[in-house]
């Protein structure tokens, strides 16, 4: 019978570890819709962005959290990606060259979230973040000569918003994330890729 008692207050102890800790760093995930805006936003649809997160509760309302995370967009019509010359009999004719594409982002970023109340554990916070997103833009030539050509950018990235939490497990959020690509060269759709984010953050 000893031995059992053992056994289970082994199995007990994370449970009640928990208990006495009840703010500490914990997992999650976040789910949330993606609405491009900017340039490349009048080419692509809305899209979902999903990821892993550790938040680093110091039971304070000080909230910070690690996010991983991946995007996923596809263009809402084709996008020309270059004019080539067609013969038609007689001549050269310059003709625009299509191509669906899908637009997809790995991210890493860091967020400090201040909560009005003492504590993180209810109530309206902020949103402040920083961290790095390498983007990935798939295009299927659709027109002129098939094929599938990728392009890559990575870019410095901020992003601010707000959240409601409901208990220590969910939330709602709502974020505006910029990447900065302009140290990186040449990209297509400009300098900047920006994308409002409506979703949940659920952790555990």
């Amino acid at each position: 019978m000893k031995p059992l008692l053992v056994g289970l207050a082994i199995l007990a102890s994370p449970g009640l570890a928990a208990q006495d800790n009840p703010d500490g760093n914990r997992m999650g995930i976040g789910l949330a819709a993606v609405a491009p805006v900017g340039t490349w936003g009048s080419s692509f649809a809305i899209g979902f962005q999903a990821g892993l997160q550790i938040h680093f509760n110091r039971e304070s309302r000080h909230l910070g959290r690690l996010r991983i995370d991946y995007l996923q967009s596809d263009t809402s019509h084709p996008v020309q990606v270059g004019v080539w010359g067609i013969w038609n009999g007689t001549a050269y004719v310059p003709t625009p060259q299509l191509a669906d594409s899908r637009m997809e982002g790995y991210s890493v970023a860091y967020e400090w979230m201040p909560h009005l109340e003492g504590h993180s554990r209810s109530g309206l916070y902020g949103i402040f973040g920083m961290g790095g997103t390498l983007w990935n833009e798939t295009r299927r030539n659709i027109t002129t000569y098939p094929g599938t050509y990728t392009d890559s950018d990575l870019g410095f990235t901020l992003s601010a918003g707000a959240g409601w939490r409901f208990n220590s497990h969910a939330a709602l959020e709502a974020r505006f994330v910029n990447t900065d690509l302009s140290f990186n060269g040449h990209h297509r759709y400009g300098s900047t890729r920006s994308y409002l984010a409506f979703g949940t953050s659920l952790r555990f």
